[in-house]
């Protein structure tokens, strides 16, 4: 039985006694060190039977492609790190900086919350306890926020390609933001072409920039609107999306395409 993706990341599999054994709240956390000094994730289990949990952490950053890459860290201090949770019971997890105080560029992490298996256990009545063979895996996104956080996003460079173009932009800033519900228009001669469907802005929509980091988005003029614009002249690109961490509620770039 599917597990439905509720999160950033969120890896389902299956059962082989138990369905849905663990639950972690929130999916997505952000320790602010000048207000609190821990951060508490809950791990619940909703089966029947008792489910032992194991809680890793790894570094969390993109290449300029945005694709995923995670890497061993001790960053972070988990208590406890593994727990033996009865039948519909639920902890607390704690969550601390290791360095006490806020980072100079935030810091970004996955928490791994997973099941590992139980041992059988043998009573003159056979066997008792949980038998699970397949495991279910939470892979949370944690920041720890630095001071006066803000994202900074520039365009560093721009160029045409056959119906469309390539953009790479960099977040100046030290804390990261989404391309949360963008827009784009564009310009040209007089003509403006207005663009608001995120699946057609899919390469940019909710993609995540990290503090001092640069991504490579390759687009393409949908099908329908290429014969509005000329490609072997000039056009301006505007991009606006709702902000994280920035001093307002939106954000935006523009470039020429060229």
């Amino acid at each position: 039985m599917m597990h439905i993706k509720l999160s950033l990341f969120l890896l389902t599999l299956f059962f082989s006694s138990a369905v849905m054994a663990i639950n972690v709240m929130p999916f997505s956390g952000e320790l602010d060190l000048t207000k609190q000094p821990n951060y508490k994730i809950s791990v619940s289990n909703k089966s029947q039977n008792e489910a032992a949990v194991k809680i890793t952490v790894q570094k969390w950053s993109f290449d300029r492609y945005g694709e995923e890459v995670r890497s061993p860290s001790n960053d972070l201090i988990i208590f406890p790190k593994r727990m033996l949770l009865p039948a519909n019971g639920e902890r607390s997890v704690r969550v601390s900086y290791r360095r006490g105080v806020s980072p100079r560029l935030e810091g970004t992490y996955r928490i791994i919350v997973e099941e590992i298996p139980l041992a059988k256990k043998r009573n003159s009545g056979g066997y008792k306890g949980a038998s699970i063979s397949v495991l279910t895996r939470y892979v949370t996104s944690f920041y720890v926020k630095p001071r006066n956080a803000g994202s900074d996003i520039k365009v560093v460079e721009s160029s045409a390609h056959e119906n469309g173009f390539q953009l790479k932009i960099r977040n100046k800033g030290n804390a990261h933001t989404h391309f949360i519900s963008p827009s784009m228009t564009i310009r040209q001669s007089g003509k403006k072409l207005i663009i608001t469907d995120l699946e057609l802005l899919k390469p940019f929509s909710s993609t995540n920039i990290f503090a001092f980091a640069d991504r490579v988005y390759d687009w393409e003029v949908p099908e329908n609107l290429r014969q509005a614009l000329d490609f072997s002249r000039p056009y301006k690109v505007i991009i606006d999306w709702v902000c994280e961490n920035c001093s307002g509620k939106t954000d935006q770039i523009s470039f020429v395409v060229e």
